[in-house]
């Protein structure tokens, strides 16, 4: 079973948000050089914190962006083989996670502007992360906490690998 924080930082993975600052509404889309071209659909396939592999162990992200829009689903595996005995155990065979709003990029820097999110209090707030597409992949690295500004850490370094499906 994946802890409560596991599935958190996943969240957080999956959908490339971490704390950067507060939200604008409305503002403009920014796109960079051609490095940072990542309108499409993507899937999860991997993510590493601080260098070591994390296994997805069935966790399935799936990220859409449009010019302007992003939106992310992501699930556990398995959760069709709780016994949903309990409302604990209904609420894990049912959760999802998930984040909606829109984004901007510039050269490689992408920058998430949350509208939508499970935790509420990220709502109206900004993400930021590092971008580089090679082939069909998206290398998507950051550090939680986001702003790396605030304090001396402790930072953890994420990278997540999304393969585009279109």
């Amino acid at each position: 079973m994946i802890p409560l924080r596991q599935v958190g930082i996943l969240t957080i993975a999956a959908s490339g948000l971490v704390l950067a600052g507060p939200h604008r509404a409305l503002q403009p889309t920014v796109h960079g050089d051609a490095g940072c071209q990542v309108r499409g659909v993507w899937e999860l396939v991997s993510v590493s914190q601080n260098g070591k592999d994390q296994p997805l162990a069935g966790y399935r992200g799936m990220k859409v962006l449009t010019d302007r829009h992003f939106m992310f689903v992501g699930q556990a595996a398995k959760r069709d083989t709780l016994p949903l005995k309990t409302e604990t155990d209904t609420l894990r065979a049912y959760q999802m996670s998930g984040g909606a709003g829109t984004y901007t990029t510039s050269g490689t820097t992408y920058t998430e502007h949350i509208e939508i999110f499970v935790i509420p209090s990220w709502i109206g707030t900004s993400f930021r992360a590092r971008c580089r597409i090679e082939g069909g992949l998206w290398y998507h690295s950051f550090t939680d906490p986001n702003d790396t500004t605030a304090g001396p850490g402790p930072y953890q370094h994420f990278i997540e690998v999304w393969r585009r499906l279109e």
